[in-house]
């Protein structure tokens, strides 16, 4: 079945500008990621005006947008029974019976309407996106019952994917439990544990390189891990850059090899993983560095610094105005009880059954956004 003719979307909408008045009405606003909400849910203070009469109304099923960000994505509809009022500032549009507004706001945020948000946009310095250029903003629009069907799948896309990103949040905490369960939770008195300070059991602590590094960048050969490719536990690879084999041999000293420990110092201080045996060659830049020495295992020592560093809201020692950081010698002087290499080791194969998890949740992920996408595109692109 084709999914229709293309038409404007000129007199299938309605410009909102109901002001609010006296009228009692939750003041909300409008995120990327999570839609409508309530402002004084998410912002630690009230970030609208006292007056809010100028505010405009919105019912449930508006929709609403930023006129100069609606090209990242700040549009949304509101699934509040009683509404709201939001900014002047924003655009506020009610779908007519022609149009389900579920249908346009997946419009609205797929690769093929963006592309008409930024045709249709005003202003050489500034983006603009105004009504009447909305309006003139063409796209698919078949009759209701198939905008129905179009929208009931996307949306059991969508579910799939949001429970695919709850499983992998949960399995995130898995190995931060475990090790609460085995270390945390004994008894005070162990008699096969020792009480150590973390330079004493390890090969080596230092700093990855310290300075200027964009003019040393290419395009393939050894990673350069930044403070942006530590996550708790893991190492991501996404946005990472690269030196030359050349400049890699020059910085030694920050050097990585499999079983290194490489731990955050700005931004969030405390942030640990160990390097996976994946990655033969690579090199830091403003990282701790840690070689675990013969009693401490990596996975061990990983999770240590997440629960002793990572996980405080406020590092103790941390210095910097502008930016919270820890300096070398807290983790030197890090205080630990070391448990048997034994119980350490039986910990490490858990975490590694962990990553194995987290790597066929992240294949699935992929797979789902390809999906959401591929849908999104045969919806909004005419095909079907």
């Amino acid at each position: 079945m084709s999914n229709g003719p293309r038409t404007s979307l000129r007199g299938h909408l309605t410009e909102v500008t109901t002001r609010k008045g006296e009228t009692p009405a939750e003041i909300l606003s409008v995120t990327n990621t999570h839609g409508f909400v309530r402002s004084l849910d998410v912002f630690e203070k009230q970030v609208f005006s006292q007056d809010t009469s100028n505010y405009k109304l919105v019912r449930f099923n508006d929709l609403a947008y930023n006129p100069s960000r609606i090209n990242v994505g700040s549009v949304a509809r509101c699934e509040f029974p009683e509404g709201g009022a939001v900014s002047p500032m924003y655009v506020v549009v009610r779908c007519r019976e022609t149009l389900l507004s579920q249908y346009l706001l997946y419009f609205l945020k797929s690769s093929t309407g963006l592309s008409h948000i930024a045709h249709r946009s005003v202003g050489a310095v500034r983006f603009m996106l105004r009504f009447n250029d909305l309006e003139r903003i063409d796209l698919p629009l078949p009759p209701v019952a198939d905008q129905e069907r179009i929208v009931l799948t996307l949306n059991h896309a969508l579910d799939l994917r949001r429970l695919s990103d709850e499983v992998e949040e949960r399995t995130a905490r898995l190995a931060p439990s475990l090790f609460r369960d085995w270390f945390e939770s004994t008894p005070d008195v162990q008699p096969e544990w020792r009480q150590t300070i973390l330079d004493q059991e390890c090969d080596r602590i230092t700093v990855g390189h310290v300075g200027p590094m964009a003019s040393e960048y290419v395009t393939k050969g050894v990673p350069f891990l930044r403070s942006q490719n530590i996550k708790r536990g893991r190492i991501d690879l996404t946005d990472v850059e690269y030196i030359s084999d050349e400049f890699h041999a020059k910085l030694g000293k920050s050097a990585l090899r499999p079983g290194d420990v490489v731990s955050v110092r700005s931004g969030k201080p405390g942030t640990t993983a160990v390097v996976p045996h994946t990655l033969p060659r690579a090199n830091c830049a403003d990282l701790i560095v840690i070689t675990p020495g013969e009693g401490i295992e990596p996975e061990f020592l990983a999770e240590l610094m997440n629960q002793r560093l990572g996980d405080q809201e406020e590092i103790q020692h941390s210095v910097g105005a502008a930016q919270k950081h820890f300096n070398i010698a807290e983790v030197r002087r890090l205080e630990c009880e070391l448990p048997p290499r034994s119980l350490q080791r039986d910990f490490a194969a858990r975490v590694a059954e962990i990553h194995d998890l987290e790597s066929s949740q992240s294949v699935r992920r992929h797979r789902l956004e390809e999906l959401f996408q591929s849908l999104i595109a045969r919806a909004f692109q005419g095909e079907q």
